[in-house]
């Protein structure tokens, strides 16, 4: 039996973007996420005292490292090799193999594979060769080569034989599509157990004989890697299936919560109501931060209130106030207002004025197919060639729906802003 820990796309130094407001205080706390990430992987290797590490590249975010990454990585690494703990790491497409450096020196018990050919080590334990551990590094970030095919399970193989690979099975869908392979390329290939890197979120591609798998990224880095984050724990035993656990470790945890104010009709009550919601929703970890986007939607008779200029900005001050302070913070991003009016609409229908004219308009174009596509088509033409008569073109039946609600709220909204 071994036990090892699969992490990989670390990304150590990446910028954040995408955020609101970044002052210099949060700014640093963002930098360090990733590091801090890292360390705790570094902490579950000690704490569980694993037989090994595995990182399947894009250890850093850029080809140009500073010197404080390189060496808070080196130190980390450090801590394992000082409790004879092995790392077996391989370079992708961020991090390719001539971007670094010749001085910076590795611990004895790391091993990092070349870019010529695919190279194997054999992890003994008590003497006893266990494991035959495989991988290729890119060379350069404009890898082209066909690196799956390259692999071969050695001759006389160990009880436990491991492929380590930075690359993208099939589509790579938002991500760009590194080294592809089919998954047969893989599974024929005779390892136990396929770490992969390079996509960003986690999932066992196929749990066993083999097992395929990729960590994700231990940190997400904005709101397009929401959720959680971390590694893998991994048992291989002879004749069984792998064991394969997820260990958060995220330092900062991106999330986008939707927080509904049914009937809620109390200003005062309205801070209690978002952190409730997020608590049950947003993953709280006693060890991690969150920065999270905040969405309000459900008709309220605090619709009017939060819609006025500056209230929701007012309102996000008094959720952030003194949050910094605390060691695990929680941070709201941003609020988004898609709430709706508390109104009775059967009560505006029955009355004899534009409105209810307004309204019933909409409730014939529910009912009549034939008014609705002439509406949209007549939208399509309006627009001509831009590119929003595209957007219009791809939208399906479900969208066109949720877009006439929407304008029959806004409108009533605005109708009623005006009797007033």
């Amino acid at each position: 039996m071994i036990r090892f820990i699969h992490t990989g796309d670390l990304h150590l130094d990446t910028p954040f973007k995408g955020l609101s407001n970044v002052n210099q205080e949060l700014a640093g706390r963002l930098k360090d996420a990733t590091f801090k990430s890292f360390q705790k992987i570094i902490d579950i290797c000690i704490e569980e005292s694993v037989d090994f590490l595995l990182i399947t590249g894009d250890i850093f975010d850029s080809e140009i490292q500073s010197l404080a990454a390189q060496l808070r990585f080196v130190k980390e690494l450090e801590k394992l090799s000082s409790r004879g703990i092995p790392a077996y790491m391989i370079c992708g497409n961020h991090d390719p193999l001539n971007s670094w450096l010749e001085e910076l020196k590795l611990p004895e018990n790391v091993f990092r594979f070349g870019a010529s050919q695919v190279e194997c080590f054999t992890y003994e334990k008590d003497g006893k060769p266990l494991a035959d551990i495989c991988g290729i590094s890119y060379g350069t970030k404009t890898e082209n080569r066909s690196l799956a095919n390259a692999y071969e399970r050695k001759k006389n193989p160990a009880p436990f034989s491991i492929a380590l690979l930075h690359g993208t099975i099939g589509s790579a869908g938002a991500h760009e599509n590194y080294v592809p392979f089919r998954l047969e390329d893989v599974k024929s290939k005779g390892f136990d157990y396929w770490a992969l890197g390079h996509i960003h979120k986690h999932h066992v591609v196929h749990p066993a004989y083999p097992a395929i798998v990729y960590p994700g990224n231990p940190q997400g880095r904005d709101f397009g890697e929401a959720g959680p984050r971390g590694c893998y724990r991994v048992i291989l035993t002879e004749n069984q299936a792998p064991e394969i656990t997820f260990a958060p470790t995220q330092f900062i945890r991106f999330e986008e919560v939707i927080v509904d104010l049914t009937g809620l009709d109390s200003i005062g009550e309205l801070p209690d109501r978002i952190l409730r919601v997020v608590d049950e929703i947003a993953g709280y970890q006693q060890d991690s931060s969150r920065i999270l986007r905040i969405t309000l939607k459900g008709r309220s008779p605090l619709h009017g209130l939060l819609h006025r200029p500056g209230e929701a900005e007012d309102l996000l001050n008094v959720l952030n106030e003194g949050q910094l302070q605390q060691e695990y913070f929680t941070l709201f991003d941003r609020i988004i207002l898609h709430t709706l009016p508390d109104v009775d609409l059967k009560e505006l229908k029955e009355a004899n004025d534009f409105t209810a004219e307004i309204l019933k308009s909409f409730d014939r174009l529910d009912s009549d197919s034939e008014k609705y596509n002439e509406l949209f088509s007549a939208l399509e033409q309006e627009f001509g060639s831009q590119p929003a008569k595209r957007e219009l073109d791809d939208l399906s039946d479900e969208e066109k729906k949720e877009i006439l609600e929407s304008a029959r709220w806004m409108l009533v909204d605005q109708l009623i802003k005006d009797k007033s």
